[in-house]
């Protein structure tokens, strides 16, 4: 085992370029070493690395999130025309026969005269 230099990481707070980013991470990425010696050879702190890692994948995943949604165009048909049946207002009976028949009524009409009706509708 091997000796390696002590390597003093800088004390003063240094920009890096999204491209030399890029070049560290990826000189991590090598399976021949390991995050903290390219952070010791780069002056960083290997926490620096997994911070810039997150940050660039994050980024990668940003503009596949940030797609505008697709939409489908939708055609309805139109709304079904209202009957033109006028509802019983209060105080009226309406009544309904087969055949197609219907009498209407006050409320307060005379029976026998009703029956009568009914009965010359229905051809009794």
């Amino acid at each position: 085992m091997t000796n390696s230099p002590h390597v003093v990481v800088a004390g003063t707070r240094r920009v890096w370029s999204p491209e030399q980013k890029r070049l560290i991470l990826a000189e991590a990425d090598d399976p021949g070493t390991t995050a903290s010696e390219v952070a010791r050879r780069h002056g960083l702190h290997s926490s620096l690395l997994f911070r810039w890692r997150r940050a660039l994948l994050a980024e990668q995943q940003a503009p596949a999130a940030a797609a505008p949604p697709t939409f489908i165009p939708l055609a309805l048909p139109p709304p079904a025309p209202a009957t033109t049946e006028v509802p019983a207002g209060p105080g009226l009976i309406e009544i309904e026969l087969s055949g197609g028949h219907r009498v209407r009524a006050a409320a307060g009409a005379d029976l026998t005269l009703l029956q009568g009706a009914i009965a010359a509708l229905l051809g009794r």
